[in-house]
């Protein structure tokens, strides 16, 4: 099997499962014996001692070391619908599985199994919490009338430095025991290796488990919590139980059992709650996929009201300055249709926000959006500490520079007296008047009147005077390049996404029901919207002409607005999976498409998701993220078969387990107690087992040879749950 790149064309990693790694001698204690025999005419028929020497292979058997664990699934404390999931815990030392006789004569048996408990099955934990109780090894194998202890003798399998350490046991009520530990047939489909190898040296890390180069074994347990309430996942060691491993119950009352790893989750069954019926929902939305206050509706006159809800406005409060009140027409950044451009004032910018006013004629109402986008602009200039202190420490020193090139424009080159300016911009003034007034005896004398000049006070040259100065050749190069070090982080701070991404939520989205829970809208980005918002943050802290010459400046070094196109997604799959893989694409020939980056990502709120494009798409490819790989059935309680020719793990499109027609999954499962749901997997016993119906379909199908067997690798790849997919094209209806 492989697994996908992001673009799901060429493979990351190649996985390879194996149904064991049987070591050759598994632990226990063990003696050499060597005999040494002398031959020939002169030696005489006494042979040499014998030489014995005695040693131990050691395993894990009563504790395991944390570091053994890769990872397990579902996670800890997590909560979500798992009925369609088989827990199982990933462990990184390949062959422990078997690393321990089970039974001497079958060393393919497992003496790991992974129990599911729910809530009130185990006594000492009935809220399912993953409890554990401690006990020495000589109190866990200390047998009593109404306890069954593993068949472990101290003395002589046990080491002497161990019978009184501590381990973690829990207690399992005979009739527990009985329905939930695997039976001995079931036990070898439940353990496999897997092999993973990079093609790409690359190394993966995502939430959940990581999926990393290395080899692994995998011990999956037998139930699906297909119960609503808590789960206790217990790795167990069945060693010493080999002989009730047949589903009959033994005769006492508990069953104490080793518990080398513990943890919990919450189950939330809900058909509706996975990702497959999640995204296919939004799909089937009847109000369309764009960011309307109404659905669009076709074959109806238009209205203007009408025709302005279908381009994305919305109807809001307005106060005229006479001081009477009536509505306008409010439209955010995001459109569902390409924005039409709009006339702007004779310098190409907004100055104040009554010039971004657009008047419809047609309703005699005003068009609020780029005075609104504007006035929003201001706010955040003056709102946003980190972009208040980029504007005010550009002004400061952009009016430096203007002044210096002024001069300089003047008078032309004069090092001493740049040198002179520098200094004072250093603080040289501040240090003269502090060395002055700090001398012994020194007397402030009175301040003389200002002198003025001859014709009154001088005025301020005007500010289309200025402006023609800075624009002119040398004074607009010496300056441009003086401010080229202050410019750039105003213009990172004034960039496109970086202000989107600051907006509140109430401007991109003016009314809530243009995004109802469990939906998912497509929009264009309105380029004009953000140059308007771009200009309501440089009409803050002008305070002179000269500094709004120099922010015409600034403007011309601004790029153009890019074209931009994004998504925006209310859903619990948002909260449920927050990595979900989200792909835009553009079509370059045929079914080619190059993959269009993600310019911003963000979770506004638990269940809203936000994307910028960079450009716009011409599909959307929406898939489960791949957290790893996990073992259970397909929505609808089947088992989608998949190839086990190559290529290996390749969905058989249309063939499942059971077939139509032949009921579903729960016709192999069995319930955990009399009253119980029926979630315990038989797999190769039973009246109705598993593996012998997947068996029997791949035989069929040619992926099995007619006597060839269903092995644990093999049933790991048909349970393989396949991350969920589906494709967003306007030029292809329906979902892929």
């Amino acid at each position: 099997m492989t697994q996908p790149t992001a673009a799901g064309e060429d493979p990351r990693f190649s996985v390879h499962f194996h149904d064991n790694h049987i070591p050759a001698a598994p632990a226990g204690l063990y003696e050499i014996a060597l005999d040494h025999t002398v031959s020939g005419e002169k030696v005489g028929t006494d042979n040499l001692p014998t030489a014995r020497q005695d040693f131990e292979i050691r395993s894990p058997q009563f504790t395991l070391d944390g570091s053994f664990v890769h990872a397990v699934h579902p996670a800890p404390a997590a909560s979500g619908a798992f009925e369609y999931v088989l827990p199982h815990i990933t462990l990184g030392r390949l062959i422990l599985p078997w690393e321990r006789a089970l039974d001497p004569a079958k060393p393919e048996l497992p003496w790991l199994a992974l129990l599911l408990f729910a809530e009130q099955e185990l006594p000492d934990d009935p809220k399912a919490q993953g409890h554990v109780r401690t006990r020495t090894v000589r109190e866990l194998l200390t047998a009593t009338d109404d306890v069954l202890v593993p068949d472990i003798t101290l003395e002589e399998e046990v080491p002497p430095e161990l019978r009184d350490a501590a381990c973690a046991t829990i207690d399992v009520p005979s009739d527990v025991f009985a329905a939930l530990v695997p039976r001995r047939a079931d036990l070898p489909y439940l353990c496999h290796v897997r092999k993973v190898s990079d093609r790409h040296a690359l190394r993966v890390r995502r939430n959940g488990e990581k999926l990393e180069v290395g080899d692994y074994s995998v011990v999956v347990a037998n139930r699906f919590p297909r119960t609503a309430g808590r789960y206790a996942a217990h790795l167990v060691s069945l060693e010493g139980f080999a002989d009730h491993l047949d589903g009959t119950r033994p005769g006492p009352s508990v069953v104490r059992m080793v518990s080398l790893r513990a943890w919990s989750f919450e189950a939330v069954p809900d058909a509706s709650a996975h990702f497959d019926a999640l995204i296919r929902h939004m799909a089937n939305d009847p109000a369309g996929l764009g960011l309307r206050l109404r659905p669009r509706t076709a074959g109806t006159a238009a209205s203007p009201a009408t025709e302005r809800l279908d381009l994305g406005y919305v109807p809001v409060d307005h106060g005229l300055p006479s001081a009477e009140h009536t509505f306008a027409w409010y439209r955010g950044p995001f459109t569902p249709v390409v924005a039409q451009d709009v006339p702007t004032p004779a310098t190409g910018h907004y100055a104040h926000a009554d010039e971004a006013l657009v008047y419809l004629t047609d309703a005699g109402v005003f068009d609020v959006s780029y005075a609104a986008a504007f006035t929003l602009g201001r706010a955040l200039a003056m709102s946003d500490s980190t972009l208040a202190a980029t504007v005010s420490a550009f002004r400061a020193r952009a009016r430096r520079l203007a002044q210096r090139a002024l001069m300089r424009d003047r008078t032309g080159p004069h090092p001493a007296r740049d040198r002179f300016h520098e200094l004072i911009d250093e603080g040289l003034g501040a240090r003269l008047h502090a060395a002055a007034t700090s001398l012994p005896g020194t007397r402030t004398a009175p301040v003389p009147a200002p002198r003025r000049a001859a014709g009154g006070v001088p005025r301020p040259p005007a500010v289309t005077d200025l402006r023609n100065r800075l624009r002119s050749g040398a004074t607009r190069e010496v300056l441009l390049h003086a401010l080229r070090e202050p410019l750039a982080p105003l213009l990172s701070a004034l960039d496109q996404v970086t202000l989107l991404a600051a907006a509140p939520l109430g401007h991109l989205v003016p009314d809530a029901r243009m995004l109802p829970p469990e939906s998912l809208r497509f929009f264009h980005v309105d380029a004009q919207w953000c140059t308007a918002l771009r200009d309501g943050v440089l009409s803050t802290g002008l305070g002179t002409s000269l500094d709004v010459a120099v922010n015409d400046l600034a403007r011309e070094a601004l790029d153009e607005p890019p074209k931009l196109s994004g998504l925006l997604m209310r859903s619990a799959l948002v909260k449920n999976w927050p990595d979900v893989v989200i792909e835009p694409r553009r079509a370059v020939t045929g079914d080619d498409f190059d993959l269009l980056g993600i310019v911003h990502r963000a979770a506004i709120g638990p269940d809203l998701l936000l994307c910028l494009v960079d450009g716009v798409p011409d599909q959307v490819v929406f898939r489960e993220p791949s957290e790893g790989i996990h073992f259970g059935i397909d929505e609808g309680d089947r088992i989608g078969l998949r190839r086990l020719t190559d290529p290996v793990g390749d969905s058989l499109v249309g063939e499942s387990v059971p077939r139509a027609g032949e009921g579903d999954i729960t016709r192999f499962l069995r319930p955990a107690t009399d009253t119980g749901t029926a979630e315990v997997l038989d797999l190769d016993a039973g009246a109705d087992p598993l593996v012998p119906a997947v068996a029997a379909a791949l035989r069929t199908l040619g992926e099995l040879g007619p006597d060839d067997a269903l092995s644990p690798g093999a049933l790991a790849v048909e349970l393989v749950n396949a991350p969920q997919r589906i494709v967003f094209d306007p030029n292809r209806p329906g979902q892929q």
